[in-house]
């Protein structure tokens, strides 16, 4: 029996401590220190282990070399847990395999020195490093984002390759340690930056780091957002970038678009706010940079501006694309119909995803331009189509044809040769009608029979609960809860 357990352990507690997730894990061999607690909740202000506790550093030093991965929130408890741990030297000592280290920092009055923390779990090999702080408190300090920010700088990372760094409201971090901590690691391939300020300088460090493949920048602050310093339309960099997310002024993304010279690119991500733009410069003169990225498959598009089929139209020279979302912040239909599907279809034979559709759930005006009948055409002209996420309008006035299928015996409706898994209606119109449900659901699942999964928008007002349920039944997949 003994041989037996034995075995189990030497197999489960690698798995198990290979990666954490609460560093409150640690309870446990922490339960009894020298001041004499036996709990968590009790741990004291000068709580420490004294070097005498031999079987207490014994179990820290020999579970902490199983350590990968960890990923914890930074509250009041887990402070006091970290201040023990960094008093044992045993433990960052055997800490030897920690690779990814990601820590959220909740607002609170009782904090810690990021340079203690860093210290506590910092190793060689480490290869992520993210630190988030999150507060709209005015009374809460940019630290430990700061000082964890400063102990990354003046560290050795060899190895680091991933870097995340979110200071968002009144934590927001001066672009001046970004910019030191942007320059102490020139290896590093994926930057993601959520601030509220930035300057020339940080723009003209992230364009020369020489391996920087997938880049992530969001400015929270609107006023920063139109005042975001540009970079010169001479210079080149980015030279291997293969992701960009990005979300300020159209401005400011047309001078980076214009700045890349990676033949690399697949993916590219933008958000604009209403409040960001304060200029007359069209969408489609921006998005025709990206004719030169022959590589791109993804875009992705969340305007909370208003757009026409001329802004959307130079995209279509991207003949690789196998993902495009268009994701509009208004209150008025997306000027989008059937004819501007159909083109999309015949210019991206690659095409996997498409989404045409709304952030929110209130009602728009107007009446939607893509109707029910332009989602079938849709998938018999792209065959190769996986999920949509398209809001249209499934009302059956003008669209009798369609539904006077259900009116025929279910083997009868046509089948389509798309494999469409899953269809996100969004905010979707749908007459009232008690048995309405039931045709739509009859449609949806004999022209689609992959068909395994139908979302909505998630507060739309429109009542599509009971197709979802027609249609996870037909797929023999279990009903929500």
């Amino acid at each position: 029996m003994a041989r037996v357990c034995h075995g189990l352990w030497e197999i489960a507690i690698p798995l198990i401590w290979e990666e954490l997730y609460d560093i409150s894990a640690f309870t446990a061999l922490l339960g009894i220190t020298g001041d004499g607690f036996e709990g968590p909740d009790t741990l004291m202000e000068n709580s420490s282990i004294p070097h005498c506790e031999e079987p207490v550093h014994s179990r820290l030093a020999l579970h902490a070399r199983f350590i990968r991965k960890m990923e914890f929130n930074l509250n009041s408890k887990a402070c006091r847990i970290l201040k023990l741990l960094s008093n044992t030297p045993s433990f960052n000592e055997n800490l030897v395999k920690l690779k990814s280290l990601d820590v959220a920092v909740d607002p609170l009055k009782e904090t810690i020195d990021g340079a203690v923390l860093f210290r506590t779990f910092h190793t060689p090999l480490m290869t992520r490093i993210g630190i988030a702080v999150d507060s709209v408190n005015v009374q809460t300090p940019a630290e430990p984002l700061r000082s964890f920010v400063q102990a990354i700088t003046t560290s050795h990372l060899p190895t680091l390759q991933s870097l995340c760094i979110e200071s968002a409201g009144s934590s927001s971090i001066d672009p001046f340690y970004l910019e030191d901590v942007l320059r102490a690691h020139q290896q590093l391939q994926e930057i993601e930056i959520i601030t509220g300020d930035c300057t020339q300088e940080m723009l003209e460090i992230l364009k020369d780091l020489p391996v920087l493949r997938d880049l992530r920048l969001r400015f929270w602050n609107h006023s920063a957002e139109e005042s975001l310093p540009v970079l010169s339309m001479m210079e080149k960099g980015f030279p291997h970038l293969v992701r960009l997310e990005i979300r300020c002024a159209l401005k400011a993304i047309k001078q980076i678009l214009d700045s890349i010279e990676s033949g690399q690119m697949e993916a590219f991500k933008m958000w604009v706010s209403w409040a960001g733009l304060k200029s007359d410069l069209r969408m489609g003169r921006m998005l025709e940079r990206l004719w030169k990225f022959t590589e791109l498959k993804e875009v992705e598009l969340r305007l909370g501006i208003t757009v026409v089929w001329e802004d959307i139209e130079p995209v279509l020279a991207c003949r690789d694309m196998t993902q495009f979302s268009l994701i509009s912040a208004q209150l008025e239909w997306i000027p989008i119909d059937g004819t501007h599907l159909d083109t999309m279809a015949q210019a991206w034979p690659h095409l996997s995803h498409l989404a045409v559709t709304h952030s929110y759930h209130q009602p728009m005006t107007g009446t939607p331009l893509i109707k029910l009948t332009d989602l079938i055409h849709l998938t018999d002209t792209r065959p190769s189509l996986r999920s949509l996420s398209i809001s249209f309008d499934a009302r059956r006035d003008g669209q009798e044809d369609i539904f006077a299928l259900v009116a025929a015996p279910t083997e009868t409706i046509p089948r389509s040769c798309c494999q469409l898994e899953l269809l996100d209606v969004g905010v979707s119109l749908k007459d009232p009608a008690p048995d309405i449900e039931t045709q739509l659901g009859q449609l949806f699942t004999s022209w689609w029979p992959t068909l395994r999964e139908l979302k909505k928008a998630r507060r739309s007002r429109q009542n599509w609960y009971p197709v979802m349920e027609f249609v996870r039944r037909a797929a023999g997949v279990p009903s929500s809860p």
